[in-house]
C-alpha cells in the first residue's frame, strides 16, 4: 500500500503572521506543528522552553566547577549523597582490585612453565611494593587506598589525576610511586588565552586535538599562597605515558568529567531542604508549644485614660520556656491554646521514598540497593542487586582500564628494568604486550541465599553452561591458585587419611 502524501496548503494569513515568531521550515513555510511536539512553538507545555545548543565542553566546562562544589558539599552534609558514593566506592572497588597475570607464553615466545613462574613472581613483587605505603608518593597509602580515592575523587570532582612519581625508600623494592591530584587543582594557567596553546580547563591539546600536557595548581584552593602552576605532560620523552588523566567520557569531544552526581544535585538540595524542614517541625511540635490567649474585653482608649495611672493594672508579657514537670503561673483571664502544626507528617516517609526512587534512577541504583533496605522477596531483592551489578561491573571495568593497567604495566616495566623479572624480548611492542596482559579482579555480589546459588550453579557445570572458572571467578577470586590449592588440599587429606 503506498504512503499517503500530505497535500501542501497554503498558509492562511493567521500563520503568516504567527510564523514571523515561530521557526520556519526548509521550505520557508512556518512550522506551526512539528514533527517532534517538544518543538513546536505552538505547544504551550515546551514553547518557552528554549534550551542552548551546545557540545560537551561547552555545556560542562563553563560549569564545573560550581557542580564540583556543589556534589562536595552534598557529600559532607548530605548522607544520601554521600551514601551513594560510598555505595558505589563499596561494590566497584571495595578492598581493592588485584591483578592475575595472563601471559599468553606463545605470543611470548617462552614455555608455559615460565610464563606461570613469570606471573608468580611479578604478581608477588608488585602485592610486595604496592601493598604498602611505598605506592604512595606522599607514604600514606596502599595502593588498595589509592584505588579508594581515586575512585572517590572521579564520582565526586568528575576527573583526577594520577602522576608516576620516583622516590628512593628504605626497605623499598623499586623507588617508582603514584601521586593522586584531585580535580580540583587542574585548571587553566595564566598565559591560556595564548593564542598557539589549546588550554580546556586545564588540559592542553596539541593541534591535532590530543591531550598532551595537564596544568595543575602548585597548591591546592583555600591554602594557596601565591600564584602558581606547573605543567605535567602526559608522556616522557621515551612516549611513555606518565600521567592519567581518570574520568568517565561520556560524550564525544569531552575534555572533563562530569561529577556524578550532577544529574540529581537539585533534587539532593531540595530534599535536603524538605527534610530538614519537616524534622525542624517535629522537634518544635515535640517541645509542646502553646500560645496563651487574653479573655479581657476590649477597652477603648477614652475608657483606659478615665482611669487613674496608679489604678491602671501592669501585665507584663513574656516568654516561658517549657520544660519537664514546669508549671506556668498564667495572668488574670488567660488560658491556653495549644497548637497543632499536624508533625510528624504521616505524608513524610512515602514523599521522600518517591524522591529517593527518582534520585537512583539517575545514578543507576534500584531503591532496596541504594538504601540498603530489603523487605520484599527473594526474587525481587535479588533483581534489585543484580540490576545495581550492571551499573558497578561496568564502572570497575572503566577503572582497571583508566587506572588499574595502566599502574600494573608501570610497575612490570621498571622490574624488568631493574633485573627483578626476565621477560626476553620485552623491548618488542608486541611481545612487551604478552608480558603485561593481566585480569584484575575484586569482591563480587554476596549470596542471598547461598545453597540456592550453590545448587543453581551445579545444575549449570551438569548441562555445560557453564565452567568452573567462570564460577570460582565471578567469586572475585583466582581460578588457578583456587584449583592448586584445591589440589593440595586433596593430597594432604588423603595422606592424613592413609590414602596418599
Amino acid at each position: 500500500m503506498p504512503f499517503a502524501v500530505e497535500k501542501l496548503t497554503k498558509p492562511s494569513l493567521f500563520q503568516r503572521v504567527i510564523g514571523r515568531f515561530m521557526a520556519s521550515s526548509s521550505h520557508g513555510y512556518p512550522r506551526v506543528e512539528a514533527p517532534y511536539r517538544s518543538t513546536s512553538r505552538a505547544n504551550p507545555a515546551t514553547q518557552e522552553w528554549n534550551p542552548p545548543s551546545s557540545s560537551a565542553d561547552e555545556a560542562l566546562l563553563p560549569s564545573l566547577s560550581a557542580l564540583r562544589d556543589q556534589c562536595r558539599q552534598l557529600d559532607r552534609n548530605e548522607s544520601l549523597a554521600r551514601g551513594a558514593i560510598e555505595n558505589y566506592t563499596t561494590n566497584v572497588i571495595g578492598d581493592g582490585l588485584r591483578p592475575q597475570a595472563r601471559i599468553d607464553h606463545e605470543l611470548a615466545g617462552i614455555s608455559e612453565v615460565t610464563a606461570r613462574a613469570f606471573e608468580r613472581k611479578a604478581e608477588k613483587l608488585f602485592e610486595m611494593h604496592m601493598g604498602k605505603v611505598t605506592a604512595d608518593f606522599h607514604g600514606q597509602s596502599t595502593l588498595q587506598e589509592i584505588e579508594q580515592q581515586a575512585f572517590r575523587s572521579t564520582m565526586l570532582d568528575g576527573d583526577c589525576l594520577v602522576i608516576r612519581r620516583y622516590r628512593e625508600r628504605p626497605g623499598a623494592i623499586l623507588p617508582i610511586c603514584l601521586q593522586l591530584i584531585d580535580g580540583a587543582r587542574i585548571q587553566n594557567p595564566s598565559f591560556a588565552s595564548a593564542r598557539d596553546v589549546e588550554i580546556r580547563e586545564g588540559v592542553e591539546f596539541d593541534k591535532s586535538g590530543v591531550p598532551v600536557a595537564y596544568h595543575v595548581e602548585t597548591t591546592p584552593r583555600g591554602i594557596r599562597v601565591g600564584p602558581g602552576a606547573v605543567r605535567v605532560p602526559r608522556f616522557d620523552d621515551e612516549g611513555i605515558q606518565v600521567a592519567l588523566h581518570v574520568f568517565r567520557k561520556r560524550l564525544p569531544g569531552q575534555s572533563r568529567g562530569e561529577p556524578f552526581l550532577a544529574p540529581v544535585v537539585q533534587k539532593f538540595k531540595q530534599l535536603t531542604d524538605y527534610s530538614e524542614a519537616e524534622i525542624l517541625a517535629a522537634a518544635i511540635n515535640a517541645c509542646y508549644t502553646v500560645f496563651v490567649t487574653t479573655e479581657t474585653p476590649d477597652v477603648s482608649a477614652r475608657q483606659k485614660s478615665a482611669i487613674p495611672e496608679a489604678l491602671r493594672p501592669h501585665q507584663k508579657r513574656h516568654t516561658e520556656k517549657f520544660g519537664p514537670g514546669m508549671m506556668v503561673e498564667l495572668l488574670p483571664n488567660e488560658k491556653v491554646d495549644r497548637s497543632a502544626p499536624g508533625r510528624p507528617n504521616p505524608n513524610f516517609d512515602p514523599f521522600v521514598q518517591a524522591v529517593i526512587k527518582q534520585i537512583g534512577i539517575g545514578l543507576g541504583l534500584p531503591y532496596e540497593v541504594y538504601t540498603q533496605h530489603f523487605q520484599s522477596s527473594y526474587s525481587a531483592a535479588r533483581g534489585a542487586i543484580l540490576e545495581a551489578w550492571k551499573s558497578f561491573k561496568v564502572w570497575r571495568s572503566w577503572f582497571i582500564e583508566a587506572f588499574c593497567k595502566p599502574v600494573w604495566e608501570w610497575f612490570i616495566d621498571d622490574a624488568v628494568r631493574a633485573g627483578l623479572l626476565e621477560a626476553p624480548g620485552f623491548d618488542n611492542p608486541f611481545t612487551r604486550q604478552a608480558y603485561l596482559a593481566t585480569q584484575w579482579t575484586g569482591a563480587e555480589m554476596e549470596s542471598i541465599d547461598q545453597l540456592k546459588e550453590s545448587k543453581a550453579n551445579e545444575v549449570d557445570i551438569k548441562n555445560g553452561t557453564r565452567s568452573r572458572r567462570s564460577i570460582v571467578e565471578s567469586q572475585g577470586r583466582d581460578f588457578d591458585k583456587h584449583l592448586r590449592d584445591y589440589r593440595n588440599e586433596e593430597i594432604l587429606l588423603g595422606q592424613n587419611t592413609g590414602k596418599g
